[in-house]
């Protein structure tokens, strides 16, 4: 399916979509029963909104490129909720930008709204309640955990309310020397056509060559970025992918050195 120019879109069953300026990249996949609303809503790249999830509000929604929200979530946007690249949250996990209930007149204290930012890489693993809160890059929130509070780069967070739990668990990234990234990343692309696709349009490299082909999508290892063709082995090869690798379009697309 295809939405204006884009490629690869695929739509479930009993979707509702209320939102006056939406934006959706290539190859988004939105499960059955989702609903999306709000004055803007964009959601980037190979982003999956998993089935009976609801996302927005009366403020501005923004999911970046290969985020993965899961069944049964809640995204709500009261206001801003902006989610960065490469984002996972787990089934049934919410995100408030507001608390909003108790009668002021009669003096309830907890009225308030807030805007959240989510960098990239951070991943709620499931069942999680986030506050208004910006959670920094590679951030981890374990199962279950409730977050009052901001979640620090490269930090593990567990409990509730949830605390640093880095020592515990560890982080959730550790360094991969480049040569081992491509033999990992080789090993997927053979495994991509050994599953029957020819992969002729598609080269691994650790740096950017002299002269590029423009037939040939490149995945550098180095940089974690493509050479964006949108060609359908591209597409294909970048489903396969997903969701435990993730690359993004190459910024400096006019250059030809890495």
């Amino acid at each position: 399916m295809e939405i204006g120019n884009k490629r690869n879109v695929r739509i479930g069953k009993n979707v509702r979509i209320d939102v006056e300026d939406l934006t959706i990249g290539d190859g988004v996949y939105i499960g059955d029963n989702v609903v999306i609303e709000g004055p803007k809503v964009s959601i980037g790249d190979y982003t999956m909104v998993r089935e009976n999830t609801t996302i927005g509000g009366r403020a501005e929604t923004s999911i970046g490129m290969c985020c993965w929200i899961g069944p049964g979530c809640i995204l709500n946007a009261t206001e801003t909720l902006t989610i960065g690249n490469g984002v996972g949250a787990g089934a049934h996990s919410q995100f408030w930008t507001h608390m909003r209930f108790g009668d002021t007149l009669q003096g309830c204290r907890w009225d308030s709204e807030k805007a959240m930012v989510i960098e990239d890489d951070v991943w709620f693993v499931g069942h999680c309640l986030v506050s208004p809160i910006h959670a920094k890059a590679r951030s981890l929130a374990m199962l279950g955990s409730v977050i009052v509070r901001d979640m620090e780069a490269d930090r593990t967070y567990a409990g509730f309310p949830a605390k640093d739990a880095t020592a515990q668990f560890g982080p959730q990234f550790v360094n991969v020397p480049v040569d081992e990234k491509y033999a990992r990343l080789q090993a997927k692309l053979n495994e991509f056509k050994a599953s029957g696709h020819h992969a002729e349009q598609i080269e691994i490299v650790t740096k950017w060559p002299e002269a590029m082909d423009d037939g040939i999508s490149y995945f550098n290892v180095a940089t974690r970025e493509y050479t964006e063709r949108l060609s359908d082995v591209e597409i294909a090869f970048m489903l396969h992918l997903l969701v435990p690798i993730k690359f993004y379009p190459r910024a400096d697309a006019g250059s030809l050195h890495g």
